[in-house]
Order: structure tokens, then sequence, then C-alpha cells
């Protein structure tokens, strides 16, 4: 993704000098949309000069500085401290943010915690055993933590309703993208398909990537025979991968017959295959039933790709007015809302202008800003005094 300039938080005052410490064992394996968050948060608050800012990760490796290098490779700085998440309550801390969606450990410092939805509620784990597993650490957080952040009112609410966290103590920013430089690929040859549907998400059941799947194959046979579908992510239980992707110089997409439609489930890719894969598309559709933001409707947005979401929880909090909603699970809503997307060249140009403008206005910029003020804010909070021993 492109920055074109250095990251300034807008604030007309002189900034007193923020210790901050971050839960960043997951940094350099975490590649969903919350592990792009940490990142596109992370990297801007590194540009800003140490009197403004301190960033000590904090980490569960015994040998911390054996991570180094990889951090520094993987946040584009290196002017950061690493230390033992166990060494946290000694390192002057002002305060310590968790971006994982819930806190699995605690430290004796004042934190702020970033969940970005409360699934493991929504949809709670049949087994006992998995389900507190998943739960444990949002309970945690809600004990636990000075302030929450969030990414759409309709997760506040979901926040409020499961974990009986007081509004007034949850604050929504939501994520952001950044319009992208030029694409440096070629367009990719398409080998089984004239064009192709791209959905980008872990293939689990929320997802509902099965809507998908049956939208095309319910349309008319000259648009369903010749538009292939794209699948971008983490396969789920017991998917396969489908047809191929190669990159040898030049991008090749082999579709192969899946579901009655020409398909290619990538599996996870790099961000440069990605931002190629959105550039190239004719559409993005995405049907889950459940998100915290929706992060992949902004990204394709910003690559300027007509979207097609479904219109459930948060969903329309991330497309704003520049997206194209069916209502959840109706794929054949959802099969209309493709056939005029492929078919009416205005419509689509019109959701390309509308995407573009809605991802400009929602930039990294503006969430790493923000969220720099509430974690700022939350630091100089007045210490809660202390409960008297019995």
């Amino acid at each position: 993704m492109n920055m074109a300039a250095p990251f300034r938080p807008p604030s007309a005052l002189p900034l007193s000098p923020l210790h901050l410490g971050v839960d960043a064992n997951n940094l350099l394996h975490d590649r969903r949309g919350i592990g792009r968050y940490a990142h596109a948060l992370l990297g801007r608050w590194l540009q800003l000069p140490p009197g403004e800012l301190r960033i000590t990760l904090l980490v569960a490796h015994a040998l911390p500085a054996m991570l180094r290098r990889r951090l520094a490779s993987n946040l584009g700085a290196d002017n950061f401290q690493l230390k033992r998440r166990n060494d946290a309550a000694g390192l002057g801390l002002d305060l310590l943010w968790y971006p994982w969606s819930g806190m699995t450990w605690v430290a004796p410092v004042r934190s702020v915690a970033t969940v970005h939805d409360v699934w493991p509620f929504a949809s709670p784990a049949r087994d006992a055993r998995k389900r507190r597993n998943e739960q444990v650490p949002f309970y945690t957080t809600a004990q636990s933590a000075a302030a929450l952040i969030t990414d759409s009112r309709f997760s506040k609410s979901e926040i409020t309703r499961y974990l009986n966290v007081p509004a007034d103590k949850i604050s929504v920013v939501p994520l952001g993208t950044d319009l992208p430089a030029a694409i440096q690929m070629q367009p990719p040859l398409l080998d089984g398909a004239a064009r192709y549907v791209l959905f980008v998400g872990e293939a689990e059941e929320r997802k509902d990537v099965q809507t998908l799947q049956r939208a095309l194959s319910q349309l008319p046979e000259a648009l369903r025979t010749t538009t292939g579908l794209v699948m971008v992510g983490k396969p789920g239980t017991g998917q396969r991968r489908v047809g191929r992707l190669s990159d040898d110089g030049k991008l090749v997409l082999r579709f192969e017959p899946h579901a009655g439609v020409g398909t290619i489930v990538t599996g996870e890719i790099s961000d440069r295959l990605l931002r190629a894969l959105y550039a190239g598309a004719v559409a993005f559709a995405f049907p889950s039933h459940y998100e915290g933001f929706g992060l992949p409707v902004l990204e394709a947005m910003a690559h300027g790709v007509p979207v097609i979401a479904s219109d459930a929880a948060s969903v329309p909090e991330a497309g704003g007015d520049a997206a194209l909603y069916f209502p959840v699970g109706d794929s054949q809503a959802l099969a209309a809302a493709l056939q005029a997307v492929l078919t009416d060249a205005a419509l689509a140009s019109r959701l390309r202008s509308a995407g573009i403008a809605r991802a400009a206005s929602l930039s990294w910029d503006r969430c790493a800003a923000a969220t720099l003020a509430i974690l700022r804010a939350t630091a100089q909070l007045p210490q809660a005094p202390t409960p008297p021993s019995l």
C-alpha cells in the first residue's frame, strides 16, 4: 500500500512523550485483517519522533533479541524497544495496547484493548473447552482494560450486549486503507474464464462463500460460463486448493470447474499478488453474515473494484453508500446484483468512483491518529484509587 507522506497526528499542541507498550506476539504471523491493522498503525507511529512517542514491543519469546531483525523488516523500521512481556511491569510504560481482539495475558500496567468483534459469543463453539478458550480473553479484556477500541458501531453494540461493558468505555475507530500506488504487474492472463469475481477472507462459516458460489451458478448461461471466481485467504476446514495461480513474470490464473463455476482457491498469498488480483477483478463480492468491520470491502474499493456486499452486521458501515448491497444469505439477490454490475457499464463505473472516494475518506493515517489520541487520553486519566485492604 502507498504511504505518500510521513504520518503526523493532527495536533496543534506540543505532545508529551508517551511510552507505549504493544502486545506484539502475533506480528510475525497474523495475516488476517487484524494483522494488517496492527502493522498499519505501528508503521505510522514508528515514523513519529521519540519526543512524541516511544514504542516497546512485548513478546513471549525468552530471548526477544532473536526476533528483532525479523520484526524490523516486517515493520519497515527499527526504532523500537523489544522486551519480554513478563518484564512489562518494570519498563516504565505509560500504557499497554492489545491490538489482537482480546487479552490473552495481563500485566500490571494500564491497558487499552482493540476488540474487533465478539464472534465467539455471537456463535459460541459447541465444544465447552473450545468455547471457554475462545471467550476467556474477551472476559479478561472486559475486566482488565481501562478502555476499549472497536471498529464499528455494530461491534460496540455487540460488546455492550455480550460483555456488559459500559458504552462510554468503548470508542469506535473505523479501520482504514491506502489508495494503492500504480500496479507494476501486467493484467493477469485468464485460462478458463473471461473475467473473475474476487472474494478475500478466511473461508469460515460466517463468510458464507456458499451463497456466493450459488449466486454465480445462477447467472444467465452466457455470464455463468465465462465468469470465474477467485477466492483468496486461508482455506476453511476440509477445503482444498482449486485451480492454479502462477507468477513467472506474468500472473496467470487457471480456473478449475468447482460447484458449477470456474474457480481458483489460492490460499494465503503475498500482498503484491493480492493487489494485482484486486486490480484485475471485474467485481468484489462479500457475502459475510458477521463482521466487526469488513476490511476487504474497503481494500477492494481502494483498487477501484465495484463492490457487492451483504447488508449484515457492520458491512454497510465499511462500504457506506459506495457498495451495492443484497439481503444476507439471498443467493438470487446476489446473482441479480452480480449480473447488473457485469452488464451495466455505467453502474460499474459509478461504483468504482464512489468506492475510491470512500476508501480515500477512511485512510490508515486517520485511523492511526484517532487511535493514538485515545491511547494518549487514556494514559493521562487519573489513577483509580486502590481499594483499602480488609
